[in-house]
C-alpha cells in the first residue's frame, strides 16, 4: 500500500502534513496611479526613468529646464486634489558627460575623470591636485561655489623585508606581478596578482619565500592587490624594510565614494603612480545635445518599462504628441500597460486650431490643453507657462487622485490664464471639438470638463477621462489578480479560485473613498459588479463579469414647478 500526498509518493507508513496558505494571499489592490513626464533638463541622465518622491529631489538632479519646471507644477497641481507621491521622469536630450585626464610625472595618463552627471554644465566642474601637507595628494573638485576637497590621500599598502644570507634583494611591482629578486638580479618569485588578489594573500605568499617576511598594513587586507598597487622598479628590501603604497588607488577610492559628488574615476591602463600637481584644470566635452525624434522615441522605449499610468511629453511639437498617443494605445493594448496621455499646445494657439490639433489626434488614450497660465518662476517672477506645462500640471492632479475621480470643476494652481474663455460660448465649441479646456471662474481657475480627444461617438469611458481611467483601474487589478492562476492545472478548484479572486478584487475596487479608490459604484438595487462566470476550455481560463465604472456629474439641471398663489382670508 502507498499514498500520495502534496506531490510525493509515500510508501512507508509516516505521518504527514502540509499548509494551504491560499487564503492568507494579500487581496488589497496593488496597481498604481503614477505619472511620467518626458521632457529636456539641464542635469539628469538621458534616457534613463528617474523617480522623484518630492520637487526638491528633482531639482536638485535636472537642476534647471522645461522639465523640471513640468515636475514642480505636477507635485502640486490643486489645492482640491492631492499631489503625485511620485513623478517618473526620462530626460530625452542625448546629453554628454564632461571628462578629463589626470597625468603622472612622466606625462602619461593615470586617471579619467568623468562628470557623474550630464550636460554642458558639467564643462564647469573643476579640479586641482596639490600634495598632501603630510603625505601623498590633496584634491579638490569644485563646482561653482561649492567644492569638495580632502588632504593627506594616500595608503601604506603592506611592508616588505628581506633578512635572508643574500647581500642584496629588489622587489617590483606591476599592474599583475610581483617579482622578488635575492640577490638582485636573481628572481626568486614572480607572483600573478590575478591568483593573489588581496593584499592579505599577496603578503602570504610573499612570506612563503625564504628569507621574504611581509605584513599587511593599515587594515588594506581584503583590498585588491591586482591593478591596486603603485609601481615600483627593483626597489632594495634589504638594507630595510620597504613600506609598498597604493597612493594612486587612494585617490581613486577617494572620488569613487559617497564623500565626493561631482566625478567617476577610472585608472587608466598601466597606470601605476598617483598624478602630478595641477591647478585648477576645466573638465571638458560635456554637451546638452541636439533632440531628435529618435531622441523621444528612445525614452518612449524607456518607459515602457515602467509602472506608469499618465504620459505627458514637455513640449508643443504635435509629431511628438502622436508618438505619445502611439505610445498610450500600444501599451494599453499589446503590452498590457494601461496608460493615458496629456499633451499641450505652444502659447498663443486659438481655438480653433486647438480643435483642429484634438481632430488629428481623436484618441480616447489622449486629453489636449491649449491655454498657458501664469504663475511664479523660482526667482519670484510672474511668468505665463505654455500650455504644454499645464498639461504636466493635469497629469499631476491626475495621478494624486483616486482613479476614476474627474479634474471637471476642479481648481488648479495659477496666478491667471493666458486668455479668458467665454462659458458656454467659448467653451462649447472646445468641448464639443475634444479640448479640455480652463476657465477662470469667481471660485478659481478651473478644468471645465475633464475629456479626452475622442470624437467617434460619446461613449463615456471614451470621451470621459476618469471613466477610461477606472475602466484602466479595474482591468488592471483584476488581471494582475488572476495571473496567479497561469500555469495551475484546469480544475474545478481553479474555476472556484478564479470567481473568488475576481470577486475579492471587485469588492476592494467597489469600496468607496477614503477606505478604497471607489472606482465601481453601485447600491442594493444596482451592484458595482455582478454576473462573475468563470469556465475553462482546453488551456483557456475565461472570466467575465458586469460591473458600473464610476461617471462624474457633468450637469445639473433643476426644474421648478411655478404655481399660482391661492387662498382666501376671512375678515
Amino acid at each position: 500500500m502507498s499514498v500520495f500526498f502534496n506531490g510525493r509518493l509515500y510508501v512507508s507508513p509516516t505521518t504527514m502534513s502540509t499548509v494551504d496558505d491560499s487564503a492568507l494571499a494579500n487581496q488589497n489592490l496593488s496597481v498604481g496611479n503614477v505619472v511620467a513626464l518626458i521632457g529636456a533638463s539641464e542635469g539628469g541622465e538621458p534616457n534613463k526613468a528617474l523617480r522623484f518622491g518630492s520637487p526638491s529631489e528633482a531639482q536638485a538632479v535636472l537642476r534647471s529646464g522645461e522639465l523640471l519646471n513640468a515636475v514642480q507644477k505636477a507635485f502640486d497641481p490643486s489645492s482640491q486634489t492631492d499631489g503625485p507621491s511620485t513623478v517618473v521622469v526620462v530626460r530625452v536630450n542625448p546629453a554628454a558627460r564632461a571628462s578629463l585626464n589626470l597625468k603622472d610625472g612622466s606625462s602619461n595618463d593615470v586617471i579619467s575623470l568623468q562628470s557623474t552627471d550630464y550636460g554642458a554644465y558639467t564643462n564647469q566642474i573643476k579640479v586641482k591636485v596639490e600634495s598632501g601637507s603630510t603625505a601623498g595628494k590633496k584634491i579638490t573638485t569644485q563646482l561653482g561655489d561649492e567644492y569638495y576637497t580632502q588632504d593627506n590621500i594616500a595608503r601604506n599598502a603592506f611592508q616588505v623585508q628581506y633578512t635572508g644570507p643574500q647581500l642584496t634583494a629588489t622587489m617590483s611591482i606591476t599592474g599583475t606581478i610581483v617579482t622578488l629578486q635575492a640577490p638582485s638580479g636573481s628572481t626568486v618569485a614572480s607572483i600573478d596578482l590575478s591568483v593573489y588578489r588581496t593584499i592579505q594573500q599577496l603578503a602570504d605568499r610573499i612570506n612563503s619565500v625564504g628569507g621574504f617576511a611581509a605584513a599587511v598594513l593599515e587594515g588594506n587586507a581584503e583590498r585588491i592587490s591586482l591593478n591596486g598597487l603603485d609601481y615600483v622598479s627593483a626597489v632594495d628590501v634589504k638594507t630595510s624594510a620597504y613600506t609598498a603604497r597604493a597612493d594612486l588607488q587612494a585617490v581613486i577610492d577617494w572620488i569613487n565614494n559617497n564623500a565626493e559628488g561631482y566625478l567617476n574615476a577610472t585608472r587608466a591602463a598601466d597606470a601605476g603612480a598617483a598624478p602630478a600637481n595641477i591647478g585648477f584644470t576645466y573638465l571638458t566635452g560635456g554637451t546638452n545635445g541636439v533632440i531628435t525624434n529618435q531622441d523621444w522615441s528612445n525614452a518612449y522605449t524607456t518607459l515602457q518599462a515602467e509602472g506608469v499610468q499618465w504620459v505627458c511629453p514637455v513640449t508643443p511639437e504635435p509629431s511628438i504628441h502622436a508618438m505619445n498617443d502611439a505610445h498610450c494605445a500600444f501599451m494599453s493594448t499589446v503590452a498590457r500597460s494601461e496608460r493615458r496621455g496629456i499633451v499641450g499646445t505652444q502659447i498663443g494657439t486659438t481655438d480653433s486650431a486647438a480643435i483642429s490639433a484634438a481632430k488629428a489626434l481623436n484618441s480616447d488614450r489622449t486629453s489636449l490643453v491649449h491655454i498657458g497660465f501664469y504663475d511664479y518662476d523660482a526667482q519670484g517672477a510672474l511668468v505665463l507657462y505654455p500650455p504644454y506645462i499645464l498639461a504636466a500640471l493635469l497629469a499631476g492632479a491626475f495621478s494624486g487622485v483616486n482613479p476614476g475621480t474627474a479634474l471637471t470643476n476642479k481648481s488648479i494652481k495659477a496666478r491667471g490664464l493666458e486668455r479668458n474663455l467665454r462659458n458656454p460660448t467659448d467653451t462649447d465649441v472646445l468641448i464639443q471639438g475634444g479640448v479640455m479646456c480652463v476657465e477662470n471662474t469667481p471660485n478659481g481657475y478651473k478644468v471645465v470638463k475633464s475629456i479626452s480627444t475622442w470624437l467617434t461617438n460619446t461613449n463615456y469611458n471614451r470621451v470621459e477621462v476618469s471613466v477610461g481611467a477606472a475602466v484602466d483601474f479595474v482591468s488592471r487589478s483584476v488581471r494582475l489578480a488572476l495571473d496567479v492562476l497561469r500555469g495551475e492545472k484546469s480544475s474545478q478548484t481553479t474555476l472556484s479560485r478564479a470567481a473568488s479572486i475576481t470577486d475579492s478584487t471587485l469588492r476592494e475596487l467597489a469600496r468607496p473613498e477614503p477606505q478604497g479608490p471607489g472606482v465601481i459604484v453601485g447600491n442594493a438595487q444596482n451592484p458595482a459588479y455582478k454576473n462573475i462566470n468563470a469556465s475553462i476550455d482546453g488551456d483557456v481560463l475565461r472570466v467575465e463579469f458586469q460591473c458600473s465604472p464610476v461617471i462624474p456629474v457633468n450637469y445639473i439641471p433643476i426644474t421648478i414647478f411655478a404655481v399660482p398663489f391661492s387662498g382666501s382670508v376671512a375678515a
